[in-house]
């Protein structure tokens, strides 16, 4: 599992990083690009202050059902996990406010630790601000679709080029990854993502293990007074380590979320 779990990593910063790229062209009754850009960059630098206080104010319980499967489809193990978000009753905070999410986005928000999506840290400001990196994607606002009631918009986003710079096996995991996400337009979060890879990535040329297929989507929603949270979350990967092959189908979801305090 070790070559999946370094896989999932890489691709945790991928989701982050996809919103840094290069532009694409917009349709003139859209926002531009780079404007959805900025903002989406600048709620995510506060989204994991966001989601504590979420889990200060909200219960629910939380699913994770992990399967493993061998190359012809028997299933091997199956793990479930359930866990439940109870605030305390004795600890007194104050009401959440609005944040403040101007258009201009400021390097200095982000802080140390970087952006995040749903409360996952998704790596270092650096790895989000690189230069190269810009230079990775072609990112294009297709239109607008309604979710819950909500304006999103449409983003797809692509690799740049076929002949991208490879030097270490992030480089190879972020010059393969493709999708689409939904962008809340009032919040400028992310709201929905779907990607996958597009070809092969494999570690060592091979020797170490190969990622055959990947795929990763999540689904959120918004509580009432503001709060986002992923209410959905699955991904499915085909991979060998060294000899030995497998595929792992994990999915979690929140039920239940209600306000306590």
């Amino acid at each position: 599992m070790r070559v999946v779990r370094s896989f999932l990593l890489v691709l945790a910063i991928g989701v982050g990083i996809c919103f840094t790229s290069a532009y694409g062209s917009t349709p003139s009754d859209l926002p531009p690009l780079q404007t959805v850009i900025e903002r989406v960059m600048q709620t995510s630098a506060v989204e994991n202050s966001e989601y504590h206080l979420f889990n200060q104010h909200y219960t629910y319980t939380r699913q994770k059902t992990t399967e493993f499967y061998d190359i012809s489809g028997n299933l091997k193990d199956r793990q479930v996990r359930q866990s439940t978000n109870t605030p305390s009753p004795q600890v007194v905070i104050a009401a959440p406010q609005p944040v403040l999410r101007p258009v201009a986005y400021h390097k200095e928000a982000a802080g140390a630790d970087g952006p995040s999506v749903h409360g996952v840290s998704l790596g270092k400001k650096e790895d989000l601000l690189n230069p190269d990196l810009i230079k990775r994607y072609t990112i294009t606002i297709t239109g607008r679709e309604m979710i819950n009631g909500r304006p999103a918009l449409i983003v797809d986003f692509k690799p740049a080029s076929d002949s991208l710079p490879i030097l270490n096996i992030k480089d190879r995991v972020l010059n393969c990854i493709a999708g689409r996400a939904w962008v809340d337009e009032d919040d400028y979060v992310l709201e929905k993502v779907q990607l996958h890879l597009t070809q092969k990535v494999s570690a060592l040329g091979g020797l170490v293990g190969t990622i055959s297929k990947f795929s990763l989507s999540f689904d959120r929603d918004r509580t009432a007074d503001g709060f986002w949270f992923t209410r959905d979350l699955n991904w499915s990967v085909e991979a060998r380590e060294a000899t030995y092959q497998r595929v792992v189908i994990h999915h979690e979801e929140i039920n239940g979320v209600q306000k306590t305090l």
